[in-house]
């Protein structure tokens, strides 16, 4: 096939990175038939060793950490677009240079993220530190100067999205707020990365989330996409009942306001395919 990777490429990803791909991501229509340790054994045959194992030694811990105080009293990035307006573009009074000067920029620090081959999310920065997450799961907060980690967090998915920060509505400091690629949808706190609430907006095997959470006036809205299309490879897979949706929760404790699809009208049954699956649409 000539858009299928070379066995080299896919040995390059690792044997984490395949398991995940055959359990939440895009190979997971081959991999649903197999148990956790048949998909582990497929990784280890194609990586050429097992997944695990291996201390992630690339993420040093800081030492002594100033408190991260009010991470939006000074010059930040947050979310996809920076602003609820989405401009992406950085003021020159946070930016701290000019465009001029960005040919001049050097390399200061480098880290790696273990297991992980891809990185997908677009950093968050705020009050010093670097909030990012990764295709493996994890969520990390680095010192912006340096590079070290001041925490870790372990989503149950791979985190795409940016990371969007606000102010926690009990006073107790700020929440970083994020999607993964199980359509789960998380704050935790900015300051030590401990878990605030999780919550599951879409049930439809396909979802994921991909774009970066917007905070507003109390509300989290949340857009949930999907791979349904990969699904559909799968002959005998019931397609397509996936709508889209934007869904509006609760910032303080992730409960639901409100959900619209993008798709009003619910899928209904169609004719068969060519297999005899039935197929849906509105």
């Amino acid at each position: 096939m000539d858009r299928a990777p070379t066995v080299e490429a896919l040995r390059a990803r690792g044997a984490e990175a395949i398991v995940n791909a055959l359990t939440s991501g895009v190979m997971q229509v081959e991999g649903e038939d197999l148990t956790p340790g048949e998909r582990a054994a497929v990784a280890a045959f194609v990586a050429g060793a097992p997944a695990g194992g291996v201390a992630d030694t690339s993420l040093w811990a800081c030492g002594t950490a100033p408190a991260l105080g009010d991470p939006l009293a000074s010059p930040y990035w947050s979310g996809w677009g920076v602003g609820p307006e989405n401009r992406r573009f950085q003021p020159a009074e946070h930016a701290g240079l000019t465009a001029q000067q960005v040919p001049n920029l050097t390399l200061q620090w480098a880290v790696g993220f273990a297991d992980t081959t891809s990185m997908w999310a677009q950093p968050t920065v705020a009050g010093g530190r670097l909030f990012i997450g990764s295709q493996e799961g994890t969520v990390s907060a680095l010192d912006a100067k340096t590079g070290c980690r001041h925490w870790s967090y372990t989503a149950a998915a791979g985190v795409r999205t940016a990371i969007s920060v606000g102010a926690r509505a009990d006073g107790g400091g700020h929440a970083l707020f994020f999607g993964d690629v199980d359509a789960n949808v998380y704050a935790i706190d900015a300051a030590t990365g401990a878990e605030l609430w999780t919550r599951e907006v879409e049930a439809h095997a396909g979802a994921r989330i991909t774009g970066a959470p917007v905070l507003h006036a109390g509300r989290l809205f949340v857009s949930v996409s999907s791979i349904e299309e990969a699904l559909a490879a799968n002959p005998a897979y019931p397609c397509c009942t996936f709508r889209g949706s934007v869904v509006a929760l609760d910032a303080a404790g992730g409960e639901q306001i409100w959900k619209t699809y993008v798709i009003p009208e619910a899928p209904g049954p169609l004719a068969g395919n060519e297999a005899g699956q039935e197929r849906f649409g509105p």
